[in-house]
């Protein structure tokens, strides 16, 4: 959990201090740089620190994950310009990806999969609480210290893990002799980094149609094909097609990136709505994402309680997919009326249908499949979850700003001359655009845009709860896998 915590912290504690940090090392050109070099270095190395765990043994890449991490937190808070710190995030989002992975397959070890449910629903509201904790840790820290300190902070949190992973983590563990999958993960890497770079910087760095973005496609969707003929071939795969024979662990990876997709779009969106039509600031729009967090701690913990009491899972997706598509339906009739505690009300219903989702599934595959693809099954979970989140921030940014395109000529005098991208950059200072009635036709705008795209999200997420309907449920095991 500590080591958890630490990663999660560290994802978005950036994101309040960045106008400072950028004040203080120049380079505002590779501001999206900072979010997304850690993104693509957790998300592209997750199958593969899951994998070599069930190769070399997850207790020494455990502890080297954190080192990393730690290592990387160091020479980020020293960095002396944003190239140093766009590179050092990558080596902390290259922790993360071990940290996230191994601390699930951990716990799996060494837990019953019927007590797993307790345990995994505390971790993920551990998570749900870091991601809330690192922006207002964040703020604080700019505004009393330095913005180094956003990065040091973790250091004690990461020092105590290690320790007790050395005194207290024995895992009984045979080495297996098996070659590593060294042309697979090189294929991974390469259609992960294509596939979200294009995603991350089309329409944003430079346009969907431009060059970039069209060769970054070709070369994701090459690599993605050439790294399924590839995994077909080879003994010990990165994600190993057998798990692909289990219709559990097909439908739980669509599941997980079906909320994945979700719990971003209310994470981007939500707060641009607080700013743009409730006339929050961008700190204090960060804050009022609190209740979609408590609804994630909340169902969290409360299905694990009752895997562990029942035994049973099935029911638990099903309403937490039904939760959210009730949810994406909710934030699809917001308008330029909606009240800030509306928002709120509607954005903690996404929480809880995320929070129901998440780790139930988690633990249903963890339960049927060989302890020797344990940690495979896992990082694959985290894996399709982060794919869900980058491409649902991606479609649903395109299908936002059309839909603009499409108000704003309509409701603003003059509007296909605003410039889009500056005020979605800076949405506090639509509140300051005169006259009223330019400022109201953008506010309307935007609210009807936002509640469009959550329009096309309702099919989505349905599918979701048809997924979790055909899931098949297994006894949970009551013994661990390993002794601790």
């Amino acid at each position: 959990m500590l080591a958890q915590m630490m990663a999660a912290i560290e994802g978005t504690v950036v994101s309040t201090a960045l106008p400072t940090i950028i004040g203080d090392l120049g380079r505002r050109d590779l501001y999206t740089w900072v979010f997304t070099s850690y993104f693509i270095a957790s998300t592209s190395s997750t199958p593969l620190w899951g994998k070599l765990s069930d190769l070399w043994g997850r207790k020494g890449l455990y502890q080297t994950a954190i080192a990393i991490f730690m290592a990387g937190s160091v020479l980020a808070g020293v960095s002396t310009s944003m190239t140093m710190l766009v590179v050092f995030r990558a080596a902390q989002g290259l922790g993360a990806g071990g940290l996230f992975t191994l601390s699930m397959a951990i716990l799996a070890d060494v837990v019953s999969p019927r007590e797993r449910g307790r345990y995994q629903g505390y971790m993920g509201g551990i998570f749900a609480f870091a991601t809330i904790l690192g922006p207002l840790a964040g703020g604080l820290l700019v505004d009393y210290a330095h913005w180094r300190w956003i990065f040091f902070m973790v250091l004690p949190l990461g020092a105590f893990a290690l320790v007790m992973s050395v005194t207290h983590l024995d895992l009984a563990y045979t080495r297996r002799e098996a070659r590593v999958d060294y042309t697979g993960a090189g294929l991974l890497l390469v259609w992960v980094i294509a596939l979200i770079l294009a995603m991350e910087l089309g329409g944003d760095s430079w346009s969907w149609v431009s060059a970039q973005s069209i060769g970054l496609l070709v070369v994701g969707v090459g690599g993605l094909v050439l790294f399924i003929v590839h995994q077909r071939r080879v003994a010990e795969a990165i994600l190993p097609p057998r798990l692909f024979r289990l219709r559990l662990f097909n439908i739980s990876c669509v599941i997980q990136f079906i909320a994945g997709a979700a719990m971003i779009s209310a994470g981007i969106f939500g707060p641009l709505f607080l700013q743009v039509v409730t006339h929050v600031n961008a700190t204090r729009s960060g804050l009022l994402l609190v209740p979609m967090t408590l609804g994630m701690l909340i169902t969290s913990v409360s299905s694990g309680q009752i895997l562990t009491r029942t035994g049973r899972y099935k029911a638990v997706p099903i309403v937490g997919a039904g939760v959210l598509t009730l949810s994406m339906w909710l934030l699809s009739t917001v308008s330029a009326e909606t009240t800030t505690w509306t928002a709120m009300a509607y954005l903690f219903t996404v929480g809880c249908g995320v929070g129901a989702i998440m780790q139930v599934l988690l633990v249903a595959v963890q339960n049927i499949v060989p302890h020797g693809d344990l940690g495979a099954a896992t990082s694959a979970s985290n894996f399709f979850r982060s794919l869900g989140q980058t491409f649902g921030s991606a479609v649903l940014g395109v299908i936002f700003i059309a839909r603009l395109d499409h108000y704003l000529p309509r409701l603003v005098p003059g509007g296909d001359q605003l410039d889009i991208e500056a005020l979605i950059a800076v949405p506090t200072q639509i509140g300051a655009i005169e006259p009223p009635g330019v400022r109201n036709g953008i506010v309307e705008s935007f609210a009807n845009a936002i509640a469009d795209l959550y329009w096309w999200a309702i099919p989505v997420t349905a599918l979701g709860v048809v997924l979790a309907v055909l899931v098949p449920e297994y006894r949970l095991r009551d013994k661990a896998a390993v002794g601790n």
